[in-house]
């Protein structure tokens, strides 16, 4: 393994810190009840500038969160699937708005609503995971437009 450098290190506190603080930012959604957030965009700007080390921030920064709502329990699930998406990112998107990259993006948001219904369904049953659904395909929406805005930064922010 590659040893990290101090821009890195401080990159990923930074990044660890922005997801943390966008998760932290609702957005009410009346037709569910619930709420989306921004750190959807944080998580895919993580991996865009750390590459698949993105998985760190992605993960702590969403875990943090959760901590900090209220939601502990779900804490290691959202660390484990923010982390993967993260990573994703970090592998497999090449800045700009491209064919590629938006669905890319969609993908990992789609695989976000997968993951949480499998979380649901083994904290609190297939019925609660079912009912869980529409408000975790709202946040996906959410993720999926400010994905695309995170892809419009520049690539030069990565040098």
């Amino acid at each position: 393994m590659k040893k990290l450098t101090s821009k890195q290190l401080c990159l990923m506190g930074l990044m660890t810190a922005v997801v943390t603080v966008m998760t932290m930012i609702r957005l009410p959604v009346p037709m569910t009840s619930g709420y989306a957030h921004l750190g959807d965009a944080g998580v895919f700007l993580s991996g865009l500038l750390l590459g698949p080390m993105g998985f760190i921030p992605a993960a702590l920064g969403s875990a943090i969160a959760d901590f900090l709502a209220g939601y502990a329990i779900y804490a290691p699930f959202t660390g484990v699937i923010k982390g993967l998406m993260g990573w994703a990112a970090g592998k497999y998107l090449k800045g700009g708005i491209g064919t590629k990259n938006i669905l890319i993006i969609i993908a990992l948001s789609a695989f976000m609503v997968a993951a949480y219904f499998l979380t649901d369904t083994l904290l609190y049953g297939f019925g609660a995971a079912v009912a869980s659904v529409a408000g975790n395909i709202t946040q996906a929406c959410a993720g999926i437009a400010l994905g695309f805005v995170v892809l419009a930064i520049p690539t030069h922010l990565k040098k």
